[in-house]
């Protein structure tokens, strides 16, 4: 299907990336080198081990189809060792000659600008020891020099995010992106004679890695009391590594955020808060943080020109921005009950939802109050809500578990908690047992203020209620191309993760459903999960008693290599046409307007398989920040799976007056897996597939 005549006008638009110098024949064929490991890891261990040996090259180099090396520059150090966990592997490394990269190939052209890519971190960290650029900071690929405001202990800088790509046309092409930096003046030490709170972050003040920890506690111990393994204790463990040039301070107990269970002993005298724009903001006044478009271009403009310069990545004498044409595509037709068009998902409290059911939601006040809030009462009433109340005491969990099976029982299906702010730990546990009993939970924390400054709070509470309960808020009229679309995300608690999928089924999206998630060590999914994931999916959805003749694969972030190849080969044996797609956060940079605003639902082209979706813009909420999109496997015209894309948006029924950026089955599938990282997954054996308990 082409829906091509739908599509509105060209609107011009400025990229915030800088076209340098097209690539030397060297650049496109890098060395090869095949990297041998003693001892031989195993299949989940290997791509990590291949970057960890790509940063021990003394050169900048990356991982290449999962056995290789490329590089641009003769390798520093063709051998010696990485650790993984416990174990440590020696290696070496082989010549293999020169790769023939064609940047009009995808994979050729995204292998060469990560190799660009690692090249401008190398070429910022030498700028850095520079003696005449003491006063810039620089982190991988940031930089940020201009402080815009200070405050007691803190300053705000202002820098730039940067990447080094390469186009289709085998250009280097600079990006550059200005952003605010919250540095702290002070130690953690002197942080505290402040009278400041603790921190929640705090990083190593010293040299090295850039380490952040979270921080736990203070600790009552003397530093040369604490002993470390080995036998040392704390305080001379960093005196002799020369750290102790200030004063020590006191016990402090961090955690790594990759090992959450395992507390560490550190020092305040060696530490630096890293601190929050939230932080900030309760410590006094903030100071308007917005860079108005034209202005944030012309700065992006000039640190363009600033960083071709003084890193000598050979620039044109006029660097000016990309310019190019998107195109404008039409706004979506959302219908909530008896089919009638609204704008957003709180006009179906209004007019009703799409597919209601009959329900009892309970309340459950923890405030004190008593009753439910009018606004909430008229409104499930209208909505033919049956309601009642629950008491219970948080601190007896089994008289809790008893009164919650009791409502199940009963026929209720959720349970809305009225509570002054809990701590994550009582939140988590409460959710977790409410769910052990089959009754998805929404909290909204007190006390309430005058109904019409809570009114929009009071309606995302419920929405989130209705859709807990298992009702349809929203559908979309119209025909796209896919029948199933299916959102993928791994993520989760640290070092505990999740692979998860939700899904918007039907060309409508007219219902919302999820799977199962599985724990997993890392971000890949393994293959024969995602293909359990999705048949849930297909039997979710069979219109007519038939499987699906079309369906869109949404991955969050890049697609793991061979992670699809399962679900794929299936899709094909059953005679379902398929669409893979790579839907990106970050990689998209900004987009400014040539004259005029932007609105929402630009689709701009990149190059074969890559485009730019801008799906959601505010005025006066920043400059636009597009999503970046790869196909990796299928043929549907771009344009038609953007549009069908960019109307999901319209879709995730917990937010009723603000949109995401990412279509529905994505944010679904996101907070689903943060949600069961959180709460961990013992506790959905009792929790219906259509009950959204994560939003």
């Amino acid at each position: 299907m082409n829906r091509s005549k739908q599509i509105g006008s060209k609107v011009p638009v400025y990229l915030n990336r800088f076209p340098l110098r097209p690539l030397s024949p060297d650049e496109l064929r890098p060395r090869l080198f095949r990297p041998e490991l003693s001892p031989p890891p195993d299949r989940e261990e290997a791509h990590p081990l291949l970057a960890q040996v790509a940063r021990q090259l003394g050169v900048p180099a990356i991982p290449w189809q999962g056995a290789f090396l490329l590089t641009w520059e003769e390798p520093k150090r063709m051998q010696g060792e990485v650790r993984r966990g416990e174990r440590v592997y020696a290696f070496s490394l082989e010549a293999q000659g020169r790769a023939e990269l064609d940047p009009a190939r995808p994979q050729d052209r995204e292998a060469l600008s990560r190799l660009a890519s690692r090249r401008l971190e190398e070429r910022l960290a030498r700028l850095r020891l520079r003696r005449d650029m003491q006063d810039m900071n620089v982190e991988e690929r940031r930089i940020y020099r201009k402080e815009v405001a200070s405050g007691p202990g803190w300053r705000f800088l202002q820098g730039a995010e940067l990447d080094l790509l390469v186009d289709q046309k085998g250009r280097l092409v600079l990006e550059v992106d200005l952003f605010h930096r919250i540095l702290p003046s002070l130690t953690l030490e002197a942080w505290l004679r402040e009278g400041y709170p603790l921190p929640r972050r705090a990083r190593n003040a010293y040299g090295g890695p850039r380490r952040v920890w979270d921080v736990v506690r203070l600790g009552e111990e003397a530093p040369e009391a604490v002993l470390l393994p080995g036998g040392k204790n704390l305080l001379d463990y960093h005196r002799e590594r020369g750290r102790l040039e200030g004063e020590a301070g006191q016990v402090v107990w961090v955690q790594d955020p990759r090992r959450p269970r395992e507390e560490v002993p550190h020092l305040t005298g060696l530490l630096l808060p890293v601190l929050s724009l939230e932080e900030v903001h309760d410590l006094g006044e903030v100071p308007r943080l917005q860079i108005p478009p034209g202005e944030r271009l012309e700065g992006a403009r000039r640190t363009a020109r600033w960083v071709a310069k003084h890193l000598n990545l050979g620039a044109p004498p006029s660097l000016e921005p990309l310019m190019d044409q998107a195109l404008r595509l039409p706004l979506p037709s959302l219908v909530a009950a008896g089919k009638r068009r609204v704008k957003k998902p709180a006009d179906a409290l209004e007019v009703g939802p799409f597919r209601s059911r009959p329900a009892k939601v309970a309340l459950l006040r923890l405030d004190g109050g008593r009753g439910w809030p009018p606004f909430l009462e008229r409104r499930l009433e209208r909505l033919g809500l049956e309601t009642g109340t629950l008491e219970a005491d948080l601190q007896d969990e089994l008289a809790l578990r008893r009164k919650l099976s009791a409502l199940r029982e009963a026929g209720f299906s959720a349970l809305l908690v009225l509570t002054p702010p809990l701590s994550w730990e009582v939140r988590n546990r409460l959710k977790a047992l409410c769910l052990k009993e089959g009754l998805p939970t929404q909290l909204l924390n007190t006390p309430l203020k005058e109904a019409k400054e809570e009114e929009h709070r009071l309606a995302n509470a419920l929405l989130g209620l209705l859709v807990k309960a298992g009702f349809q808020l929203l559908a979309l009229e119209g025909e796209y191309p896919a029948e199933l679309v299916v959102g993928f995300d791994a993520g989760g608690q640290n070092s505990f993760r999740f692979g998860g999928a939700a899904c918007a089924v039907g060309q409508d999206g007219s219902l919302l459903t999820w799977a199962l998630p599985e724990a997993q060590p890392g971000e890949r999914i393994p293959e024969e999960v995602v293909w359990d994931l999705l048949q849930e999916a297909l039997l979710a959805f069979s219109p007519e008693g038939r499987l699906s003749r079309k369906v869109l694969l949404l991955r969050d972030g890049k697609v793991p290599p061979g992670e699809f190849a399962r679900a794929l080969e299936e899709l094909r044996r059953r005679g379902v046409a398929y669409d893979l797609l790579s839907v990106r956060k970050s990689g998209g940079g900004r987009l400014y307007p040539v004259r005029g605003r932007l609105a929402d639902g630009l689709f701009l082209p990149l190059e074969e398989e890559t485009f730019l979706l801008l799906t959601v813009h505010r005025e006066g909420r920043g400059t636009p920040r597009p999503l970046k999109l790869v196909r990796e496997e299928g043929n549907t015209p771009l344009v038609d799976l953007a549009l069908q894309i960019y109307h999901l948006t319209r879709l995730y029924p917990a937010s009723g007056f603000l949109f995401p950026r990412l279509p529905a089955p994505l944010h679904l599938a996101d907070r689903l897996v943060r949600e069961v990282g959180r709460l961990g997954v013992r506790h959905l054996k009792e929790v219906p597939r259509d009950r959204l308990f994560f939003v």
